[in-house]
């Protein structure tokens, strides 16, 4: 299989996108003809809400990202519902990054990367969302995991929401705690990288924190960005454009809440409607400001 930077990079230039959609679906928001049709059973309801988001989606976006804990929330149901959407993102030819955040030591930590990145599983995703504290040594088995199978990692670095300066911002021997994660990131990285150029260890940095985001994109210059905090929490696609390399490349965005939950200006929108047209909106203006990066 091909590195997972390339084909992440082939997904975002064909369909000149990107945007990635995050799927963290709330029961209590879900349309009322979608709770209907699933009689009341939370993990059909999920189902099925996150299948037709799929189809709404799959052109404007190159790949989603299903946060694991939406899921969890309904047990057994709830799971079963994850798995058969990421296989559904795969039908309809979406990359799909797992929102999981795992991270443990020595044998734990490859249990849960077989469980997510080894092929054939339940929960077999094209990449995965890792929390890196740690240390290497905890990263070490995602990564070979990934590795081996063509697959990658996005690890947190410099996270989107407020209190990410409570520990990050922390100054450890004339360094903030993200800069240190961040060099890790580039090191544990560094000899696994495609055709692309780019590794298959990749850093989740934050587009509400605009400066950071610049210094953190110099220094990673071989990273793959997720960035979140782009629409719902505040950042606009102007702060985004930072991420990318030259030639807008080297990063996807996500979009969750307002993409799948969007508020139309005309409140008798259908809500398919409104999510194509979520979508369609954010692929074409994130696309423009990766575009405008030279």
């Amino acid at each position: 299989m091909d590195a997972y930077a390339d084909r992440l990079e082939a997904a975002i230039t064909s369909k000149s996108s990107p945007l990635c959609v995050g799927l963290d679906p709330r029961l209590d928001k879900l349309p009322a003809d979608v709770r209907a049709a699933a009689g009341g059973d939370p993990g059909k309801a999920l189902l099925r809400f996150g299948l037709e988001v799929l189809d709404l989606v799959a052109p404007h976006a190159a790949c989603v990202k299903p946060n694991l804990g939406f899921f969890e929330a309904f047990g057994l149901g709830g799971l079963a519902a994850y798995a058969g959407i990421v296989a559904g993102a795969r039908t309809r030819g979406l990359l799909v990054i797992g929102d999981g955040k795992r991270g443990d030591l020595s044998t734990t930590a490859e249990a849960y990367a077989q469980a997510h990145l080894a092929p054939g599983g339940d929960f077999e995703v094209d990449a995965l969302t890792v929390a890196p504290y740690m240390g290497a040594d905890s990263l070490a088995p995602f990564v070979e995991v990934a590795a081996a199978h063509g697959k990658g990692l996005y690890v947190l670095v410099r996270t989107s929401n407020p209190g990410a300066a409570d520990l990050q911002d922390l100054d450890v021997g004339g360094a903030r705690v993200y800069e240190r994660t961040a060099a890790m990131v580039r090191a544990v990285g560094e000899r696994h990288r495609g055709r692309s150029g780019l590794s298959c260890v990749g850093a989740v940095v934050g587009a509400t924190w605009p400066e950071q985001l610049r210094a953190l994109r110099a220094a990673l210059p071989t990273t793959p960005f997720l960035v979140p905090g782009y629409g719902a929490q505040g950042a606009t696609a102007a702060d985004t454009a930072a991420a990318h390399l030259a030639g807008g490349r080297g990063a996807v965005v996500n979009a969750s809440r307002s993409v799948t939950f969007p508020t139309p200006k005309d409140p008798t929108t259908p809500w398919r409607a409104a999510v194509e047209a979520a979508a369609r909106a954010a692929k074409e203006e994130l696309d423009a400001a990766r575009r405008r990066v030279v």
